[in-house]
């Protein structure tokens, strides 16, 4: 099975919001960004803003794609394409869902401190070359 993933790293300021995933899921314990698999006929960009309001209840501007990478799940016999958006917080204060247990705004210079999910890095690095 193929899969699409969008994911937003969200800056507010110099700080980006993380989700912790819960336990017993995919990367339980992980730090996260807000995010998740594209439903038939949605454009990423209308899927990223679902997802994201789904997971926080935020409202982002979406800007562009800062990362693109592939990634395969053998356990689940899954592809995934995960297209990590560069975003700016709106509006709104963070509700989290059942997927995720905390949250945190992160100062971009902290973020190593926190153990994620390995695109979430690749995405940081990639801010940090580019912007």
């Amino acid at each position: 099975m193929f899969r699409v993933l969008t994911k937003a790293l969200i800056l507010d300021n110099d700080k980006i919001l993380l989700l912790k995933r819960k336990q017993g899921s995919f990367g339980g314990g992980l730090w996260d960004i807000p995010g998740g698999k594209l439903e038939f006929g949605e454009s990423p960009k209308e899927s990223l803003i679902r997802e994201v309001y789904e997971e926080t209840s935020l409202k982002v501007d979406i800007h562009e794609p800062i990362r693109v990478s592939s990634g395969i799940n053998e356990e689940r016999n899954k592809q995934y394409i995960t297209i990590v958006y560069l975003c700016t917080y709106k509006s709104g204060k963070v509700t989290l869902s059942k997927e995720h247990s905390d949250y945190i705004w992160v100062k971009l210079s902290d973020i190593e401190k926190f153990d994620k999910i390995y695109y979430v890095n690749e995405a940081v690095n990639e801010y940090k070359k580019t912007f």
